[in-house]
């Protein structure tokens, strides 16, 4: 009688550490995501940034400012 509940807790404790195996993967899986997405929005700022071709800190100066009044900030 006490091997057969031995059996049954051993067999839900294996049953448990598996869902939370599962769970914590899961987790790990969504923060590799988000960061993966981060990172990706950076590159992609980056290319856009390279792309610009400014001579000088004058001109710089004035996209900004002329950026800022079109959208109204």
């Amino acid at each position: 009688m006490i091997a057969r509940l031995k059996l049954w807790a051993a067999g839900l404790g294996l049953v448990v550490a598996a869902l939370a195996a599962s769970w914590f993967g899961g987790r790990q899986a969504a923060k590799t995501d988000a960061k993966r997405k981060e990172l990706e929005g950076y590159v992609k700022t980056r290319k856009r940034m390279d792309q610009v071709d400014i001579d000088d800190a004058g001109n710089a100066d004035r996209w900004l400012h002329e950026r800022a009044n079109r959208r109204n900030l």
